[in-house]
């Protein structure tokens, strides 16, 4: 017998789709991405980066390897989709991103000439809804919401200095736009990666469904020689897993004739014993 409720979603249904509206048990786990990384994919996340939500690298400013990282997983993506960088922090080496075995050929990166937050997301939002499957989004220190009362002009805050490159610009939409962005990557089932200094805008903090806590361990030296820096990570929210977890990276930079990596590896490692014993490359893990 019919009743107002099932004629009510078999209205719905015709008009939207059969997808629209399914019941609680039918939806599934989350998707995931698997970034190569054991310490990620086996312990901090379940198997990975969640598709089609935004997850968030947070460290306060200073070395903490937050950047490193973000370059590192978008060049594991590269190798194998288009990716797409939003560089709001204007200090990408593509030299780096090479050495990280990165595809040139397949990222796209995307510098807004003003700047601001609010013109980057949109400029992100459009290419992931016209398919790009991967977004990974460099944000600079500071707070974006904090708008000084008289607008910034083109010639202040945008000079060649690493100081005037990083300094947030006066955009009052920015909340709002980043949560198209956050509403477009969960339509599109896209990965979306965001490093960000703390301390976080709350709106930022809001949209994202994982946050990875970065800390910097200590660097890894050699003969007096830097190797790395080792990186602590933390979960301090999750909606896809349990939160408190912790587990360490070491991020090992360029070296002559050889290709950058990041290296997971546990959370207490004897670090006399050789790296092919306790190193697992992300090139490796494809």
């Amino acid at each position: 017998m019919s009743t107002p409720l099932s004629e009510a979603l078999a209205t719905l249904r015709r008009r939207h789709g059969d997808t629209v509206i399914r019941s609680g048990d039918a939806l599934g786990g989350v998707e995931a991405w698997p970034t190569g990384l054991p310490v990620l994919d086996h312990r901090l996340t379940p198997g990975g980066l969640p598709v089609g939500r935004v997850s968030l690298l947070a460290a306060a400013p200073g070395a903490s390897g937050r950047l490193t990282l973000l370059q590192a997983l978008i060049a594991a993506a590269s190798r194998e989709r288009v990716a797409v960088y939003l560089d709001l922090v204007g200090s990408l080496d593509p030299g780096f991103l090479a050495d990280l075995g990165a595809d040139l050929r397949a990222l796209l990166v995307v510098r807004p000439p003003s700047g601001r937050w609010g013109e980057g997301f949109s400029m992100a939002r459009s290419l992931v809804m016209a398919g790009a499957p991967w977004l990974a989004v460099a944000l600079p220190a500071g707070e974006a919401s904090a708008i000084p009362r008289h607008p910034i002009s083109p010639a202040v805050g945008a000079g060649s200095g690493p100081e005037g490159r990083s300094r947030p610009r006066s955009d009052l939409g920015w909340e709002h736009r980043l949560s198209t962005l956050v509403e477009s990557v969960a339509a599109r089932r896209a990965v979306c990666l965001v490093s960000a200094a703390s301390p976080l805008p709350p709106a930022l903090g809001y949209a994202a469904s994982l946050t990875l806590e970065c800390a910097a361990d200590g660097w890894e030296e050699a003969h007096g020689d830097v190797l790395g820096l080792r990186t602590r990570l933390t979960v301090v929210k999750s909606k896809v897993s349990t939160p408190g977890e912790t587990a360490a990276l070491l991020l090992r930079y360029p070296r002559p004739f050889a290709v950058a990596e990041a290296v997971g590896r546990p959370a207490v490692v004897d670090l006399n014993l050789t790296a092919e014993a306790t190193d697992v490359p992300a090139a490796a893990a494809g």
